[in-house]
C-alpha cells in the first residue's frame, strides 16, 4: 500500500509546465515577427490579464466591505486581504510601459489607442461574463493545495491537537507504567523490544470500540496504572492505555498497547453529518493527512522518540483481498520489525550477564590498602 497511497507535498512541476509553454510560445512568436511587435503584444495581454485580476480583486473587496466590523476592525485591513500590492505595483509598470510603446508606435501598424480601448473594454465585459458563469472559481485541487500549504485541514488540526492533548502527555511516562505493571505481573519482560504505544490509523476511519470484534485473534489483557494530571481544570484526570495479547497464527501470545487514533472517528462522524459537509472522498483524503501530520510531528517531537509506532492501512483497499485476521497479522508485523530494529537499551532491569558462567566466575578485588598494589588475576 505503500508509498502509493500516501499523499507528498505538491512539487513544481506546475511551474516547470508553465516554463516550458512559455518557452515554446515565446520561440514560436520570435519566428513569426519583429521583436518591437513580440514585446508590445506580451505586454497588452499582460496588462489584460492583470486588469482582469484587478476586477476579480475588487469584487472580492466589495464583498469583504460587508465584514470590515466583525472581521477585519477598518478599511485598510480589508482592502489588504483581497487584494495584492504586489499586482498592483507589477500593473501599474506594465500600464506604463504599454502606454509607452504606444505613443511612440501610433503610425506604425500596430494597436493604437482606440484599439487598444477597445480591447479593453472587451476584455473586461468576458471576463465578468466568466466570472459570473463561475468559471473562476478555485478548482479542487487549487483549494487543497491552498489548505495545505497555509495548513487550514481539519486533518491538521486533529493531528496536533491528538499530539499536545494526548501523546505528549502519555507518552514519556509510558515506560515508567509499565515497568510498574511489570512488577505486579511479571508477564511484560518479554516483549522489552516493543515497549511503546501501537497506534491504529484506518484510512476508513472506522474506529471499534472492541478491538476483538474487529478480529478474533486480538484479546484485551488489561490496563496500565493510570495516569492522572490536573488538566483544564479537571482535578486528576485519568489517562489510561490498554495491553492487548495478539495471536499468531500458530496461537502464540504476543502483548502490545494498542489503540486506535481516536481523532479519526470525529472525521467518520463528521462524514456522516450534512452540516459538516464533509464527503468520503474528502474524508479519505483528510485521514491520510492526518498519519502524514501527526506522523511528521512525532519524528520531530524529543518527547515522545522510541515511544510509538503508527500502524496506518486501508480497510476498503485491503479488504477484497485479506483474511478476517488482516489487523492482527498487520500489528505483528509491526512488532517484529520493531523486535529487528531494537538496540539493548542503556538501563536493564534485569542482568543477563549473571547466567554467563564466564562472568559470574569473576570477583572484582579491592585492596584495603591506599598505596597502589600490582595487577593480578586469580588463580596466579
Amino acid at each position: 500500500m505503500f508509498p502509493d497511497h500516501i499523499p507528498l507535498p505538491r512539487g513544481n512541476a506546475a511551474v516547470l509546465s508553465s516554463i516550458l509553454v512559455m518557452v515554446a510560445s515565446f520561440s514560436f512568436m520570435f519566428s513569426c515577427s519583429k521583436a518591437s511587435i513580440i514585446v508590445q503584444h506580451i505586454l497588452f495581454h499582460l496588462f489584460i490579464l492583470f486588469l482582469s485580476r484587478s476586477i476579480q480583486k475588487l469584487c472580492e473587496f466589495l464583498e469583504e466591505c460587508r465584514h470590515i466590523p466583525s472581521r477585519y476592525k477598518n478599511c485598510w485591513k480589508a482592502f489588504a486581504a483581497s487584494v495584492s500590492l504586489k499586482e498592483c505595483g507589477s500593473g501599474a509598470v506594465i500600464l506604463i510601459l504599454l502606454c509607452c510603446l504606444a505613443h511612440e508606435s501610433e503610425n506604425d501598424h500596430v494597436d493604437n489607442w482606440s484599439s487598444l480601448g477597445w480591447k479593453i473594454s472587451s476584455t473586461c465585459f468576458c471576463y465578468s461574463l466568466l466570472r459570473i458563469l463561475g468559471f473562476y472559481e478555485p478548482t479542487t485541487a487549487q483549494i487543497s493545495a491552498i489548505c495545505e500549504k497555509n495548513k487550514f485541514n481539519v486533518a491538521h488540526g486533529l493531528a496536533w491537537s491528538y499530539y499536545i492533548g494526548y501523546l505528549k502527555l502519555i507518552l514519556p511516562s509510558l515506560e515508567g507504567r509499565i515497568k510498574e505493571y511489570h512488577r505486579t505481573f511479571e508477564n511484560l519482560a518479554e516483549f522489552r523490544g516493543t515497549w511503546k504505544l501501537y497506534i491504529l490509523i484506518p484510512f476508513n476511519c472506522k474506529v471499534y470500540d472492541k478491538l476483538e470484534k474487529m478480529d478474533n485473534r486480538i484479546k484485551f489483557l488489561g490496563n496500565l496504572p493510570e495516569l492522572r494530571i490536573d488538566r483544564a481544570g479537571i482535578k486528576e484526570r485519568s489517562y489510561k492505555n490498554s495491553i492487548y495479547s495478539v495471536y499468531d497464527e500458530n496461537q502464540m501470545c504476543h502483548l502490545c498497547i494498542l489503540e486506535y487514533a481516536t481523532p479519526l472517528r470525529s472525521l467518520f462522524e463528521m462524514s456522516n453529518d450534512a452540516t459538516a459537509a464533509l464527503s468520503k472522498e474528502q474524508r479519505l483524503e483528510q485521514a491520510k493527512l492526518f498519519y502524514v501530520t501527526l506522523d511528521n510531528i512525532l519524528n520531530n517531537s524529543q518527547e515522545c522518540a522510541g515511544l510509538y509506532k503508527l500502524i496506518p492501512y486501508d480497510d476498503d483497499l485491503e479488504d477484497r483481498k485479506m483474511n478476517s485476521h488482516f489487523l492482527s497479522t498487520k500489528i505483528l508485523d509491526n512488532m517484529v520489525q520493531e523486535r529487528t530494529e531494537y538496540i539493548v537499551p542503556e538501563e536493564n532491569t534485569w542482568d543477563e550477564t549473571l547466567n554467563d558462567p564466564m562472568v559470574s566466575d569473576q570477583a572484582l578485588m579491592i585492596s584495603e590498602s591506599n598505596d597502589p598494589q600490582p595487577l593480578q588475576s586469580r588463580g596466579y
